[in-house]
C-alpha cells in the first residue's frame, strides 16, 4: 500500500455473493459474424463503479472473470465463470474517492493536489500481497502451433500472516474451438482456487458435446497468458 498524495488507493465498495450455474460463454465469432457460445457454470452480474478491481475468493471451485465490461453509465457488466457450479464470495474495490464512507468519522485522509481523496483510514484498502503471470506453452505473442495440453496445475503461497487470500485483476488462458458451432466442441480455461491464505491454478479441458480430442492447437501464443494479483481479505 502506497500512500503518497498522488497514488489513488483502492477500498472497499461493495461485497456480494455469487452462485454459478447453467449459462453460457462466448468462444468464437465465424468470418460471417455469428458468435458461437458453450454452455459452462457462469454467473452475471453488473456493479456500480468508476473503475472496478473485482477479487474472488472461491473455496469450493476454480473461478475466472471471463467478462467486466464498462456499460458508461456508471454500472459494469461481470461474468464470473467457475468449473463446477459453486458460490464465490466477490469483493468489488474502487477508487478510493469513488469508495469513500458517508457520515462521521476518524482517521488520517489523504487527498492528491487536484482535491481527490487518495486515501482514507476509515476504508478497507486492497493489500497487494503478490502478483503472479505466466504462459501456459511459454510461448510468445504471435502465431503459432503447439501441442494440446489437457491439464496444467501450480501452488501460490501460503501467504505468510494471512488468514484469507482473495484474486483480482485475473486474466485467463483461453483456447477454444466451436468444432460444431454452439454446444458442440472444446475449450481450455485456467481458473483460480482460493482457500485460507493459498490460492490453486488449474489449466483444464472442457468439452460440449462429442467433438474429437485435440492433437495440437493451432491460435495466437497470447492465448495462453494467465495472471492474477493476490490481495489481502483477512480482515474484510
Amino acid at each position: 500500500m502506497q500512500i503518497d498524495g498522488t497514488t489513488p488507493n483502492y477500498a472497499l465498495r461493495q461485497s456480494l455473493t455469487v452462485t454459478t450455474g447453467a449459462g453460457s460463454i462466448n468462444v468464437g465469432r465465424s468470418n460471417a459474424g455469428s458468435m458461437y457460445t458453450f454452455t459452462a457454470n457462469v454467473a452475471n452480474f453488473t456493479i456500480t463503479a468508476v473503475a472496478p478491481l473485482v477479487a474472488l475468493y472461491s473455496p469450493n471451485a476454480y473461478a475466472a472473470i471471463t467478462r467486466c465490461r464498462n456499460n458508461n453509465d456508471g454500472t459494469w457488466s461481470v461474468q464470473v465463470w467457475t468449473d463446477v457450479a459453486a458460490n464465490v464470495s466477490v469483493y468489488i474495490f474502487d477508487r478510493s474517492s469513488a469508495a469513500a464512507p458517508s457520515g462521521p468519522g476518524y482517521g488520517l485522509q489523504v487527498f492528491s493536489e487536484s482535491g481527490e481523496l487518495v486515501f482514507d483510514a476509515r476504508q478497507r484498502i486492497a493489500r497487494i500481497l503478490d502478483n503472479q503471470s505466466g504462459n501456459i506453452m511459454g510461448a510468445g505473442p504471435g502465431w503459432g502451433q503447439w501441442n494440446q495440453v489437457d491439464t496444467r496445475t501450480y501452488a501460490f503461497g501460503p501467504y505468510a500472516g494471512v488468514s484469507k487470500v482473495g484474486v483480482a485483476a485475473i486474466g485467463a488462458a483461453f483456447v477454444a474451438s466451436p468444432t460444431g458451432g454452439t454446444n458442440h466442441g472444446w475449450y481450455n480455461i485456467s481458473g483460480l482456487q482460493t482457500s485460507g491464505n493459498a490460492v490453486n491454478f488449474l489449466y483444464q479441458y472442457y468439452q460440449n458435446g462429442t467433438p474429437s480430442h485435440p492433437g495440437n492447437n493451432t491460435c495466437f501464443g497470447s492465448q495462453y497468458d494467465w495472471r492474477f494479483m493476490a490481495i489481502d481479505l483477512s480482515n474484510i
